[in-house]
This record gives C-alpha cells, sequence and structure tokens, in this order.
C-alpha cells in the first residue's frame, strides 16, 4: 500500500480524543515521526505480554484485539475498524500488554513510539485525566488485571497530582508573563526571580486620546464592548514581542521589558511592538470613526532602572515595575498626538539603527524638573522594521 501524505496522518491524529488535545505543531511532529507499516489478514501485531512501547493508528482495514483464557483457549475477538486508535494505557508505563493483537484484515497501521508521545500527553493535565478514565473503566476487569489497572492508576494519579500543581503555577505567571515565558520559569523550577528585586527595564505605556470624553457620553456597556475590541486587538502583541504585561487600566496599558527573564534588545522588542500596536489601533480607529467616535493612539517608552516584584496579599496579586522609568513612559505617553510614539534618549540610541527617529527636543513633563529629551519614531512602511523578535532567552544568573 501507498504511504499516507502527511496530512492524512495528521488528519487522523488531529481527529482523535486525545491527540486532538493536543497543539497544532504536536501533532505535526508526530505526524512526521510516526511511521506506516502494512500488515496481511491474521498476521499478528503484538502479542500479550510484548513490551507497550507504542500506540497505534489504523489508517486502512480493521484490527481484532485478541484475549486468552486461563486455559489458553482465545476468546470473542474485540473488532476496531479503521480511524481508532489503541494502545493508550500501555504508553503510559511501558508495561508489559495484558492482550494481543492482529490483522483482522489487510491494513495499513501508523506506529506512534511512546518515547514521542508520552512527553507531550504529559504536559497536557486535560490529556491526563482522560487516560486517568480510561483506566478506571478497566476495573470492571477482574482478578489479576484488577491489581494490574489499580498499581497502573495509582501512577498516573501522581502524575496528574503534579500536572495539576504546575498548571497552577504557569496560570499565575500566565496572568502577567507571555504563556512561552511562564513555562520557561516552571519548567527551570525557580520562581525566585518573581521576588523583589531591581534591575534595567525598558516600559511602555500606550493609552487612547479621546477617551474619556468618550466615556462622558457612551453607555457602560458600549464601553465594555469597545475596550474589549481594544485589548483584544493589543493584547496578543504583547505575547507576541514576549513583553511582561505589569496592567490594563481602562485604555491604559503598561508593559515592561528584560524582567524576569532578561533579554538582549528590550528596547528593539518594545519599539516593535508598539509599531505593530500602532497599526492595530489605527484599524480600530478608521472604524471607530465611522461610528462617529473621533480617538487617537499614542505610545511613550523609556528605560532605566526599577524595583520590580509581587504586590498584593495571598488571594490575589500582580507582578509589577515601580520607579522614575516608569513615570517617564508615562509622561512621554500624556505627551504623544495621535499616531507618535515617543521614546527617551536612552531608547533613541538603542534602536537608531532599526527605526526612524524624528528628534523633537527636549519637552517639558510633568513631574520632571528639568526638561526631558524625546524622539518620535516614524510610521514606517518597511516590512524589515516590522518584523518581531521571538527568541526566548534564558535567565542569566544575577550576579
Amino acid at each position: 500500500m501507498a504511504a499516507p501524505m502527511h496530512e492524512q496522518k495528521r488528519d487522523l491524529l488531529q481527529s482523535h480524543f486525545l491527540f486532538g488535545k493536543l497543539e497544532p505543531g504536536e501533532i505535526d511532529t508526530l505526524a512526521t515521526r510516526a511511521r506506516v507499516e502494512s500488515y496481511r489478514a491474521g498476521q499478528e501485531i503484538f502479542a500479550k505480554g510484548s513490551p507497550g512501547r507504542t500506540m497505534i493508528a489504523i489508517l486502512q482495514g480493521s484490527v481484532k484485539i485478541v484475549s486468552l483464557s486461563p486455559t489458553g483457549k482465545e476468546g470473542v475477538p474485540h473488532v476496531i475498524p479503521a480511524g481508532n486508535v489503541f494502545g493508550e494505557i500501555a504508553v503510559i508505563d511501558g508495561g508489559e500488554r495484558t492482550v494481543g493483537a492482529a490483522a483482522m484484515t489487510d491494513c495499513e497501521l501508523l506506529i506512534i513510539d511512546r518515547r514521542d508521545v508520552l512527553p507531550m500527553l504529559e504536559r497536557h493535565f486535560e490529556i491526563c485525566m482522560m487516560l486517568m478514565q480510561i483506566l478506571c473503566q478497566r476495573l470492571r476487569l477482574t482478578g489479576e488485571q484488577v491489581e494490574d489497572v489499580l498499581f497502573r492508576s495509582r501512577g498516573l494519579e501522581a502524575r496528574v497530582a503534579e500536572q495539576v500543581e504546575e498548571l497552577g503555577r504557569v496560570g499565575r505567571l500566565k496572568r502577567f508573563l507571555a504563556p512561552q515565558l511562564a513555562e520557561l520559569i516552571v519548567s527551570q523550577g525557580d520562581e525566585k526571580v518573581l521576588e523583589s528585586h531591581r534591575r534595567e527595564i525598558v516600559v511602555v505605556f500606550c493609552d487612547l486620546r479621546g477617551y474619556t470624553a468618550f466615556t462622558e457620553t457612551a453607555e457602560p456597556e458600549d464601553q465594555f464592548e469597545f475596550l474589549r475590541q481594544y485589548h483584544g486587538a493589543l493584547g496578543p502583541l504583547i505575547t507576541q514581542f514576549e513583553g511582561t504585561l505589569d496592567h490594563f487600566s481602562g485604555d491604559g496599558i503598561m508593559v515592561f521589558f528584560n524582567d524576569p527573564v532578561p533579554c538582549p534588545d528590550p528596547a528593539e522588542r518594545a519599539v516593535k511592538m508598539a509599531r505593530a500596536m500602532r497599526q492595530e489601533a489605527g484599524k480600530l480607529i478608521a472604524t471607530w470613526l465611522r461610528d462617529g467616535c473621533e480617538l487617537g493612539f499614542g505610545v511613550g517608552i523609556a528605560q532605566g532602572y526599577a524595583t520590580l516584584g509581587q504586590i498584593g496579599f495571598a488571594e490575589r496579586s500582580a507582578y509589577t515595575a515601580i520607579g522614575t522609568v516608569c513615570n517617564l513612559a508615562a509622561r512621554l505617553c500624556a505627551e504623544a498626538n495621535d499616531g507618535q510614539i515617543l521614546i527617551s534618549s536612552r531608547v533613541a540610541r538603542a534602536v537608531e539603527a532599526v527605526a526612524s527617529l524624528e528628534d523633537l527636543g527636549n519637552l517639558e513633563l510633568r513631574g520632571f524638573r528639568r526638561p526631558v529629551a524625546a524622539f518620535n519614531v516614524v510610521q514606517s512602511t518597511s516590512p524589515a522594521e516590522a518584523r518581531p523578535n521571538l527568541t526566548v532567552v534564558a535567565r542569566r544568573p544575577e550576579a
């Protein structure tokens, strides 16, 4: 039989109740690594007592699962048609198979190795729970098989408990970190990076021009819908550029870079994210204008040292930055006109090779006794300038 195309293998895995919970990239990886084998009718696929090292998906034909009585007599076979997967339980611990399998008809099978699939399944809590349910169903068996299932379920229960604890930690971190950064911190087993400390960061503030006037006449329901659209458009960009979300406050958003996971190019990431936000906000503003809402969008970016850590109480906490650099970014944002991204001189020096800048001279900013040099990031149509940086940098040890 001709080997199925990659898309066929992927579609079969996607339709399975377990594999369908995986990420698309994980399914593609499994489809690439899985091998195709052909069997003639009656040919043994695996024997009872053989090591459970694979899961099997039936691409074509059918397979019968064979159990033997204590006297060695073959029981009534259970037939599995094409489009199904079997062998899930054996993959959990790699123990001996409790039944055998043979081709009912000529068939073509997709063989999925335990080493490839198990790490993926264990990263997903929902899949672990499904596997637990499968094990529990086996409790209908008797004698030695029940003891075997109970032994396996205890092992899976421990794994599920660990997974629940890890998911809780990742969930808390994902409230203010990009998912990949949250998972990186948890995988390293070191959440001390969230304790109070001092570090140089790049802070981004952005909000809408004219929003306060809009809220004076808009109904609360309209304001909620308005903010859902706004946050829904800009929020994913924070994740894309691997920023740390400090907070949403109405139309105001504060994001910072280089903490808790340091990166080599925080100013460049911040400016590229701000440009992407300006583009997305511009689309929304054009739509709102047709509805009679005249709004604008401005950004302020500054670089400097801040104190960072968690604040709040046991039931509710947040990760935040405190320092002059935050105030400066906020004041630059307030000074920006529609479409402007105002940056401090330190940020300008860091991005002058990758961004077109307009020198605005020194600005008098509220709360700052001395004038502050500011630059505007000029809008550009260059695709290279809009390209994101997506490399996650492992946390460097503190000095």
